[in-house]
């Protein structure tokens, strides 16, 4: 499933969101439809080597993208400083801090967002 992407779009995306039967994928610069359901994508991308989790039980997010966590908001916050664009994604309060300890993870093990 994650191979129907190409190579130069999974380095890009971001999230993938459910909107009215629909998967929503974003990346940097655009969002594309595809079929499946968000576990199924999840499972597919994990198997792949990425970083996404379920966020909310309608976002999955890359979270070796996310530069940090909104406290105040509850959000993940993506940055990409090339393209001087911010994107925010809400988080279930009931994983927040699970998310929040798995980004900061990554980001000690040298996954810095958007590199």
């Amino acid at each position: 499933m994650a191979a129907a992407l190409s190579a130069s779009i999974l380095t890009t995306l971001i999230f993938l969101e459910t909107s009215q039967n629909r998967i929503l994928v974003h990346t940097r610069d655009a969002v594309y439809f595809v079929a499946n359901t968000l576990d199924r994508w999840r499972n597919a991308l994990q198997s792949a080597g990425q970083s996404f989790e379920m966020v909310d039980r309608s976002y999955l997010a890359d979270l070796s993208k996310a530069a940090r966590m909104d406290d105040k908001w509850s959000r993940l916050v993506f940055e990409d400083g090339e393209h001087a664009q911010i994107k925010y994604w809400n988080v279930a309060l009931a994983s927040f801090h699970q998310i929040a300890a798995t980004i900061e993870s990554l980001q000690q093990d040298g996954n810095p967002p958007y590199k």
